[in-house]
């Protein structure tokens, strides 16, 4: 298994370096001069192309790939155009928040969708299952950004229930230890501070994890229906065994390998819809950073947020080459052969 997952990485590095040449070479037709971005409409042609040069923006286009590459080599993502401060311990600073949003809203989506998924598929055309495939519908079809305002003019403006915006109230204020606010709190004894974390996590996980969940529960429901029709099944019937030993045992197995791809597939739409929702939410994430760095013409935010977004998608690809390993005996075949 390890031998395998070295060469899954090794296979994922090409991508790794398109992904740099693509993004790289897509940050330069942004619309718009970053150096006349920072120094305001009243700057002159002078002052211009005095910044530009400061910012190494006046050399061409392959100096400026083979010096980011070179700093790419050493561990450097660059200095922020609009700060000044190094891209990778902003982006440090702000990873353990989006891993906290993104990681919860992906256990949401897999805990709901699959199964409200595998419960429609066992009391299909009940009416059950008409409102588990309308709601999914809804979650499919509903824009992100409505989604979210729709949910903080109901629990957070209409009712009060919930936080709209931000990580943390202001006056907690704990010592981070690992990032992650919920337990940064735990661990700190502050139970209080913890639970005000968790409520402000509600909001814009379930706007993150409503698209993945409603797609992987009309998916689930649908593979299990067809996996139903299977010669197997029905032999497996033929011999007496019970409804659900047939149910969980048999058809629900073998619909989880495609199952577990749709997850990874899906999860780069998620990552790409962090970005609209930790801007939405005010959290400060990678995304919203990432969002404010394209207003702001960063090239060096840009190229390293998009590199940081990458790798956390090509390491769910690597997850899921490993769980289809485990729970498919052919492909475990082909990895000993």
């Amino acid at each position: 298994m390890g031998g395998y997952a070295l060469r899954r990485l090794a296979a994922l590095l090409p991508v790794l370096f398109l992904v740099l040449v693509i993004i790289f070479h897509l940050t330069r037709f942004i619309p718009g001069d970053p150096a006349v971005t920072l120094l305001g409409p009243g700057a002159t042609d002078v002052q211009i192309a005095a910044l530009r040069a400061q910012l190494r923006l006046d050399e061409p286009m392959g100096m400026q790939f083979l010096s980011y590459l070179g700093g790419l080599l050493r561990g450097d993502l660059g200095v922020s155009l609009k700060t000044g401060a190094p891209v990778a311990r902003e982006i440090l600073l702000r990873l353990p928040a989006t891993i906290e949003l993104s990681v919860l809203a992906l256990l949401v989506a897999i805990v709901v969708g699959l199964p409200l998924g595998v419960v429609s598929a066992i009391r299909a055309n009940t009416a059950f299952d008409h409102a588990v495939r309308l709601v999914s519908l809804l979650g499919v079809s509903m824009p992100a950004f409505l989604l979210a305002l729709v949910l903080q003019l109901v629990f957070g403006i209409a009712l009060g229930w919930l936080p709209i915006s931000g990580r943390t109230s202001p006056f907690f204020l704990d010592d981070p230890v690992t990032g992650f606010a919920v337990i940064d709190g735990l661990i700190n004894g502050d139970a209080e501070a913890a639970w005000d974390a968790f409520l402000h996590l509600l909001l814009p996980t379930t706007v993150l994890a409503a698209f993945l969940a409603a797609t992987l529960g009309r998916f689930v429901r649908n593979t299990m229906l067809e996996t139903m029709g299977e010669d197997y099944i029905r032999t497996a019937r033929a011999k007496g065994l019970p409804e659900r030993a047939v149910f969980f045992v048999h058809a629900l197995r073998n619909s989880l390998l495609p199952a577990v791809t749709v997850v990874g597939l899906k999860f780069a739409e998620m990552l790409g819809g962090a970005i609209l929702t930790e801007t939405v939410f005010a959290w400060p994430g990678i995304g919203r950073f990432m969002f404010d760095a394209i207003r702001n013409r960063d090239y060096p935010v840009i190229q390293g947020a998009t590199l940081v977004f990458a790798l956390m998608f090509m390491l769910v690809s690597l997850a899921v080459d490993l769980i289809q390993a485990l729970l498919d005996p052919r492909i475990r075949k082909r990895m000993a052969s």
